[in-house]
């Protein structure tokens, strides 16, 4: 089992954001903690950044970020949710431009475009 944290970036993603990428990314067999964020972001769109807690982190490959983990992210991101006091309003979500994964100490393991 995959065991990282997912970096809130509160300009792109609200508490129901996070709360639902933790559950799809934990069908997907992930163990998934909120962490405030820890890396810089591009200055233009966003990057959604991962930080596995294991050395091994042989399981997010090239292949599962641009797939499954990628439909995830797509699945939470592109549906629509209310927001607001009454719960009326509805907003429109950005996707990240990338999904990066980043080791332990800081470095980065894999990267792929949402695109």
């Amino acid at each position: 089992m995959a065991r990282v944290l997912l970096e809130e970036n509160f300009q792109h993603l609200d508490g129901v954001d996070v709360e639902e990428l933790i559950e799809a990314f934990g069908e997907l067999g992930m163990s998934v903690e909120p962490t405030q964020p820890r890396s810089a972001q591009p200055r233009r769109g966003w990057v959604l950044q991962l930080h596995s807690l294991r050395d091994d982190a042989s399981l997010l490959t090239e292949a599962f970020l641009s797939g499954p983990l990628a439909d995830a992210v797509r699945g939470v991101l592109l549906r629509q949710h209310a927001v607001g006091g009454g719960g009326t309003n509805v907003r429109e979500r950005t996707l990240p431009s990338r999904i990066e994964v980043h080791g332990r100490d800081g470095r980065l393991l894999v990267g792929v475009p949402l695109g």
